[in-house]
């Protein structure tokens, strides 16, 4: 049986507290981590709510070298970068 998954809104502050965690992993008010790696971060509000933050560009240079495989190669040569493979699993 599929689970059925209903999106909800978030504050701009909630929304960028988030982002921002994905960056210095600092935590969100009242939101438990329930995930996260050096890409991902995913949040989970008791009320059940899910919501989950990819990092960006960090500046590093393997940040940019997968910049540049996109940009080069497209999506197809970017699913095979490990910042993919990691954010994908």
């Amino acid at each position: 049986m599929r689970k059925i998954v209903k999106g909800g809104g978030l504050k701009a502050n909630t929304l960028k507290s988030m982002i921002k965690s994905t960056y210095d992993r600092s935590e969100v008010e009242g939101w438990n981590k329930v995930m996260d790696t050096p890409e991902v971060t995913a949040f989970k509000h008791p009320s059940g709510q899910v919501a989950v933050a990819l990092r960006g560009t960090e500046g590093t240079l393997a940040d940019w070298q997968n910049n540049a495989v996109f940009g080069l190669g497209g999506e197809t040569a970017y699913k095979l970068t490990p910042r993919y493979i990691r954010a994908k699993e």
